[in-house]
């Protein structure tokens, strides 16, 4: 065998599979394919503080009114629990969620959480506070 042919054997063996396989034991699952096996559920979480600190607890939808398609479709609907595809650029955005959530509510301060729970696991919550500029 030449080492050209051992070097593409070896290159395809770790993109195909070492990759992929580590992504999921990483628990990202980002570089496998896990388009539709891994459904999962979510909702999420919105308080906003007014300026004396007191909590209001507020739809996410709201926030869909103006937002983008694709955040639109996240949002609508996520004050209980949805069931959905992989949220992971949702969590990724977290802290621009929060900033737009500033802008449209009018608060002193927003605290965003994004629960999610899936094959059995523990319940994920990941959360992001913004302080909101006047």
């Amino acid at each position: 065998m030449s080492p050209i042919r051992r070097l593409r054997i070896v290159a395809g063996a770790l993109v195909c599979f070492v990759l992929p396989a580590g992504s999921l034991v990483q628990g990202s699952g980002m570089l496998a394919w896990t388009m539709y096996s891994r459904v999962g559920e979510f909702k999420v979480d919105l308080v906003a503080f007014d300026a004396a600190g007191r909590a209001h607890l507020r739809n996410p939808t709201v926030l869909a009114e103006r937002a983008t398609s694709g955040a639109a479709s996240l949002l609508a609907g996520a004050d209980h629990w949805r069931q959905g595809p992989s949220v992971a650029a949702l969590r990724a955005h977290l802290d621009d969620l929060a900033a737009y959530a500033c802008r449209e509510l009018g608060a002193a301060s927003v605290e965003i959480t994004l629960r999610e729970r899936a094959g059995g696991r523990p319940e994920r919550a990941t959360t992001r506070r913004a302080v909101c500029s006047p």
